[in-house]
């Protein structure tokens, strides 16, 4: 995602585990209500699904952002079962 200065993305969570890395520029990755990481241009972070979040951009940005959904034990790709 693009970020330009002073955007911000309140907290959210998701169900999935995620990797956030910064491509290019500078955001601030709030974790929980106090927990605050600072990514600059080639940071990676992770964090485990349910985790509540927010970010700002603190210069224009691009995040790239990963968000594993599980299957169900046993699903292959097309739905049939194992």
């Amino acid at each position: 995602m693009v970020l330009l200065e002073g955007e911000e993305f309140s907290d959210h969570a998701v169900v999935g585990e995620i990797t956030v890395q910064c491509l290019e520029g500078l955001v601030d990755f709030r974790i929980g209500q106090d927990k605050v990481q600072r990514l600059s241009s080639g940071h990676l972070l992770y964090l485990d699904g349910g985790q509540p979040h927010a970010l700002k951009a603190l210069e224009d940005a691009s995040v790239l952002v990963t968000i594993y959904h599980p299957r169900h034990p046993g699903e292959l790709m097309d739905g049939a079962t194992l």
